[in-house]
């Protein structure tokens, strides 16, 4: 993989800028920088839903992965939230890799998996509560009631109410969702529908801890004087939180520098354990009673809490001026100079690839479709290394990069679908410096990239109907050649173009014989033909750059400029001799012939166009004439004959 020599780890997991996610990829990308391994992120948002035309777009990025390809797998399947997803992932797993696979945080039952031992943790916040701050009336706010993790938490809560004779009391228990949408609700019932107030609120994970105090502040609740909190992960918010919030702390760096090493024992064919445990520990801060504060510390955290603030409100202005500069866009050239990726010095970019597949037609995106998958094929139409725009060729899409990527050094990319609802395009590949991870707001970005896709194709296909409806309107539908509209336009436009460059200006003049009696007796579709045969005779004789045109139902014009006398000879030669060969090798029971005349308007000479067309006409019907007598005089001399 990436063509560099060295071993490529492919990392799957949902949601990169979470926490918990980021903290993940930092350790992983650390790890393999100093062991020189590539690692492939291959990652997608799911806050738009699951069962979602978006949802079916973001989960394709599970299709890209070169599952027979890579040298290991580690998988973060309880970031994925999407069962069908998931399934599909395990399938690909079981069928298509034949390299090592190693599971992050959640026993698959089946592969190699480094999990934290949670048992007991929630057990000892309970005691926490209850042996120092002599808190009794312990309330829980779970994760859906159904997801493995609430379940293990909820009885271990249970188990350390227990172990202090404290009665389980169901009332207590509040289904959350391991997200914030559920605060406003828990705040309300712990604090107005219970018959009687919890001294605390123990929270299954940090992001339900974090929302729930903030609304218990809103309502005008001091944490902890009136109601204790605590969570569990140690997101990074806890700790910057007013008060910091006592949760449980997940040693994410050894967890995956656990799984890492496990990859590296298989590839050396030494035996691993299937399950190997890491012990998490209670971090204890001031939400729960506890005098812990750090003047020193909270105000360096604050410092960075501003920053990131500051700079997620750069990126979301920058992000709305990259949707008012694509909004304009007709076509994909220099989209890497429009996207806003190279404006920012600071943002840790370092090369990033914009990989749409290959499909018909001439113009990105070419590719466009609803289906599981990628085209077989891809082209990088943004691709920058080292912060400079580069030139790229075609490549074979399971190598996820094109060869011109490939870098000695050990190669880490972010790979994301790009898609607008389940219309996928192709994805989007980013490698920064260091082990910087996704910033807050890169959702957004890549949607707005996808909705300017979609938008560009949109114009480019509304610009080919027009094209053809342009085409229509100026061209011959049988013949392809002008019609009379069109050849009035051209026309003009070489008469001043031929006066302006004092250059032979020449109307050419045709009349198919006989049209008439071939469809009366053959039929018209041997009338069609015929007219089409008199127009590739017209353009076999004509000079490069003359026009030629259908200008009525069997009635035909040429236009050039720089004709001769001797040139427009040589144009009534050629195309009689090619309706010659024609009628000496077609088995058609009719011959196809045409009469023909010409004007030269000499430069200097004034004659508007429509009096050179007459004048070509002139000539023609005296062609025509002349045929019809020789025709009479050969038949009067037959019968004299006879």
């Amino acid at each position: 993989m990436f063509e560099n020599g060295r071993k490529t780890i492919g990392v799957i997991l949902c949601d990169v800028p979470a926490h918990y996610q980021e903290q993940v990829c930092q350790a992983i990308s650390s790890y393999a920088l100093n062991k020189g391994y590539n690692i492939a992120y291959f990652t997608f948002f799911t806050s738009y839903g699951v069962d979602t035309r978006n949802g079916r777009g973001e989960t394709n990025i599970i299709h890209l992965v070169p599952y027979e390809k890579l040298d290991a797998i580690v998988l973060c399947h309880d970031t994925i939230t999407n069962p069908g997803a998931l399934a599909k992932v395990w399938e690909y797993i079981d069928t298509r890799c034949s390299c090592p696979v190693v599971t992050l945080r959640r026993d698959s039952g089946k592969y190699p998996c480094v999990l934290v031992n949670q048992e007991h943790l929630i057990e000892n916040v309970v005691y926490h509560f209850t042996d120092v701050h002599n808190k009794k009336r312990l309330a829980f706010m779970s994760g859906p009631l159904d997801h493995p993790d609430s379940i293990a938490r909820l009885e271990d809560y249970k188990r350390g109410l227990a172990n202090r004779g404290i009665p389980f009391d169901e009332k207590l228990v509040f289904e959350g969702d391991f997200w914030n949408e559920k605060a406003k609700a828990a705040a309300e019932y712990f604090t107005m529908e219970l018959e009687e107030m919890p001294d605390a609120v123990i929270c299954a994970n940090d992001y339900m801890a974090t929302s729930l105090m903030n609304e218990l502040i809103d309502k005008g609740f001091l944490i902890p004087d009136d109601i204790a909190i605590s969570g569990f992960d140690d997101i990074w918010e806890t700790s910057v939180a007013m008060p910091p919030i006592t949760t449980v702390a997940v040693p994410v760096e050894e967890m995956t520098q656990g799984a890492l090493q496990l990859i590296e024992k298989i590839w050396d064919g030494e035996k691993v354990e299937r399950v190997n445990f890491l012990d998490a520990k209670v971090e204890i801060r001031n939400s729960c009673g506890c005098e812990t504060f750090n003047m020193q510390a909270m105000l360096a955290k604050r410092v960075r809490q501003v920053k990131d603030h500051e700079e997620i409100l750069e990126l979301i202005q920058t992000n709305t001026y990259m949707f008012v500069d694509l909004s304009d866009l007709n076509s994909l050239d220099g989209i890497e100079h429009h996207i806003r990726l190279l404006g920012n010095s600071n943002n840790h970019v370092r090369n990033f690839f914009i990989c749409l597949g290959e499909g018909k037609g001439t113009n990105y995106p070419k590719y466009r479709s609803a289906n599981p998958g990628f085209a077989k094929k891809s082209k990088a139409v943004g691709a920058v290394m080292n912060r400079q725009s580069i030139q790229t060729e075609v490549f074979t899409t399971s190598n996820l990069l094109p060869a011109e990527a490939s870098e000695d050094r050990p190669m880490i990319y972010y790979f994301f679908p790009l898609h607008n609802n389940q219309y996928s395009y192709g994805y989007f590949a980013i490698s920064y410096e260091g082990v910087y991870a996704i910033n807050k707001t890169f959702q957004n970005w890549l949607a707005i990239l996808g909705n300017a896709l979609e938008s560009i194709r949109l114009k480019q296909k509304n610009q080919g109907l027009l094209h053809e409806l342009s085409n229509l309107y100026v061209h011959d539908a049988l013949t392809g050649l002008y019609n009379r509209r069109g050849f009035d336009s051209i026309s003009e436009e070489y008469y001043v173009k031929a006066k302006k460059e004092k250059k032979g200006f020449c109307i050419i003049a045709i009349d198919m014989d006989n049209l008439k009696i071939v469809n009366d007796r053959f039929g018209h579709m041997n009338g069609d033909l015929a007219l089409k045969t008199i127009g590739a005779a017209m353009e076999y004789a004509a000079e490069k750059g003359d026009a030629c045109a259908r200008v009525g139902g069997d009635e035909y014009n040429v236009v050039g400029i720089g004709y001769t006398t001797e040139k427009a000879e040589d144009f009534v030669r050629e195309f009689h001799g090619y309706l010659e060969d024609f009628n000496e090798n077609s088995e058609l029971p009719y011959l196809v012939s045409a009469s023909v005349g010409y004007y030269l308007m000499e430069p200097g000479e004034s004659r508007q166009v429509e009096e050179c067309i007459n004048l070509a006409d002139a000539q023609l019907y005296e062609h025509k004439k002349k045929k019809k007598e020789e025709k009479r005089d050969n038949v009067i001399r037959l019968e004299n004959d006879g």
